[in-house]
């Protein structure tokens, strides 16, 4: 006997604009599904099935290539939605207790989407997603609109688990992403006054993801565990034939032809590891730890015809190629102790290490000349270490200390070594940057109603990775809370102050913030809110840089911003059927209220750079 379903079906003709500078929503299926919602029995399996078929129309004003990247939906029937529900009636089917199988924009929508989802109690859950997207990208509009890209993305993810219920999980999984599609780029060709020519991709990229791994529940703790194989190539080729003139021909530099390959093709094998505790009350652990030990291949082969602004022929080819170890790992552990109720005690730990090992080459050959120049690079790896520890304290219910102290290590290297005209030159780079942090505040609530929160931070770092990063820094903040029944007033302090200087360059910034925010429910159908808002910045540091063919110092780069916000609200409810909001907004920087603060000489000794 073949079962019996309840099918369904509503027929919608919708409408869709889109403008220039703002994409109007577009219409979605309707969450409601048609057809009896407890649908129908069947040899013990309960069955709801119903779809949403229509017809979209599109009509486009303004510019198309915007509408396209944004929104781009076009016109045509499509399955617009549908819903398959198959249970067992009491929880124990033959081969499955559960089928669920939804869809969305099938057929015609750029952005599709199938969902399935088969389980038996107790046994096994298996998981499918299906995803289609088509993504047109018009680019800014440079070269004359000659870089765009139009590919379809296809993206699908099994998951297979055995015994979801069980204390042993066993996972098996499946990942594939592939995306395909014309391009569109432009080269300049042959040296930096040359011409620009457009060139064809045809893009074509993999990825696959295998996975195995377990989960284990023993005396309270729970460990997770998961063995990937990650896959990946690109083989996008790209190129130009026949004689073209260039987006400038008035240049006199032509392309014959142009052939570029570039296959990128590794490997990534990973693993994941959790740690977590359960049901202990006086302490709790978890743990994070991931490898991945990544290979990488590539070779990018590149020759070029054509004739330079001399009208002298070229025959160039450039080489990028190696091969190279990528191991990642990361790792954090975080520790916290509940002696008592009135004190909590956290440590947390974290890893993080990358490193690029092997050989890239960049090689580019000159046919005509036979002249060639080769830069190897070997090494580059960024190694972090942090902990952190934080304490909070409750003397009793209105009065409540907190602190934490941080302490992170990073270390930079590299090495690249040159080599041209016979000679090899090597460049071997350093940098460990180690920085302390401390943090204290309070947390007080003397009245009903009121709670006050202060808080403070101070931190030094040796040597910051840049010079605007932090290296001698405080913060300072306050926060208070007033609340009696409906009525709410919220007022926030913060103060940010950073000074980073340094033998090369010197930097500060100095960062204020004041708000106040209050809300009051007069009524059940009328509510007010207000607020106010400052945030002063001012940054000052200085700058070094070429004009003329010559090298400036001494020069500085000021900011100064006073940005003033102010909102006024009011909610007015109508008998519960609709709300109607009346608001006023107003934001504004007035900078230090001056036009022209520091005078026509300051900020460059070249009229052109003055301010």
């Amino acid at each position: 006997m073949r079962p019996r379903h309840i099918a369904t079906l509503s027929t919608a003709a919708l409408l869709m604009a889109g403008a220039a500078a703002l994409g109007q929503e577009t219409v979605a299926p309707s969450p409601d599904t048609a057809g009896t919602p407890r649908g129908e029995n069947v040899s013990g399996y309960n069955i709801v099935d119903s779809f949403e078929t229509g017809y979209r129309f599109a009509t486009v004003g303004g510019d198309r290539g915007k509408y396209r990247s944004d929104v781009n939906y076009g016109n045509g029937i499509r399955l617009l939605s549908s819903s398959l529900t198959v249970n067992s009636r009491d929880g124990h089917g033959r081969w499955f207790d559960e089928i669920v199988l939804t869809t969305e924009g099938l057929g015609n929508d750029p952005y599709q989407i199938a969902r399935l989802r088969v389980q038996k109690n107790a046994l096994y859950r298996y998981d499918f997603i299906w995803r289609q997207n088509d993504f047109f990208d018009p680019a800014l509009t440079l070269a004359g609109g000659e870089h765009m890209i139009d590919t379809t993305r296809r993206l699908q993810d099994h998951d297979l688990t055995l015994f979801p219920q069980s204390n042993f999980k066993f996972f098996l999984g499946y990942s594939r992403n592939t995306q395909s599609g014309p391009a569109l780029t432009t080269e300049q060709l042959f040296d930096s006054r040359g011409n620009e020519f457009p060139l064809f991709s045809d893009v074509r990229r993999q990825q696959n993801d295998y996975r195995v791994g377990s989960e284990l529940k023993l005396f309270g703790i729970r460990l997770n565990w998961m063995h990937g194989w990650e896959d990946f190539k690109d083989d996008t080729p790209t190129g130009a034939t026949g004689l073209s003139l260039g987006n400038n021909p008035s240049s006199g530099v032509t392309l014959t032809s142009l052939t570029r390959r570039e296959p990128y093709h590794g490997s990534s094998p990973y693993w994941r590891v959790a740690l977590f505790n359960e049901g202990e009350k006086w302490y709790a652990v978890n743990g994070r730890f991931t490898y991945t030990a990544g290979r990488r291949a590539f070779v990018q082969d590149e020759m070029d015809l054509g004739a330079n602004r001399f009208l002298q022929t070229q025959n160039r080819q450039v080489f990028t190629y190696g091969d190279a170890d990528r191991p990642a790992a990361t790792g954090n552990l975080t520790f916290s102790l509940f002696p008592s109720s009135w004190l909590t005690v956290t440590n947390h730990t974290s890893f993080y290490s990358i490193r690029i090992v092997g050989n890239s080459f960049f090689e580019q050959v000159d046919n005509s000349t036979l002249s060639s120049e080769l830069v190897n690079f070997q090494y580059l790896g960024i190694r972090t270490i942090a902990n952190a520890t934080d304490l909070d304290f409750h003397v009793n219910r209105w009065l409540g200390f907190f602190s934490g102290y941080r302490y992170s290590d990073r270390r930079i290297q590299s090495n690249q070594t040159v080599t041209a005209f016979g000679e090899t030159f090597p460049a071997l780079a350093g940098q460990t940057n180690r920085m302390h942090e401390g943090q204290f505040g309070a947390r007080l609530k003397p009245v009903r109603g009121l709670a006050i929160t202060l808080d403070g931070e101070i931190g030094h770092a040796d040597r910051p990775l840049d010079p605007v990063s932090g290296r001698n820094y405080h913060d300072l903040g306050a926060r208070v809370q007033y609340k009696l029944k409906s009525f709410t007033l919220t007022a926030i302090s913060r103060a940010d102050y950073n000074v980073n200087s340094v033998s090369l360059s010197t930097y500060s910034a100095h960062s204020r913030t004041y708000s106040v925010n209050g809300s009051w429910a007069l009524r059940e159908w009328l509510a007010l809110d207000a607020g106010y808002s400052k945030l002063h910045l001012d940054t000052v540091g200085g700058i070094a840089y070429f004009a003329d063919a010559q090298l400036v110092t001494g020069d500085q780069s000021f900011y100064i911003s006073n940005v003033h916000a102010a909102n006024l609200g009011a909610r007015i409810a109508f008998k519960k059927r609709a709300d109607l909001y009346l608001g006023y907004n107003r934001v504004q920087d007035t900078g230090d209220g001056r036009a022209n603060p520091y005078g026509a000489q300051v900020g460059s000794a070249i009229p052109a750079f003055q301010a």
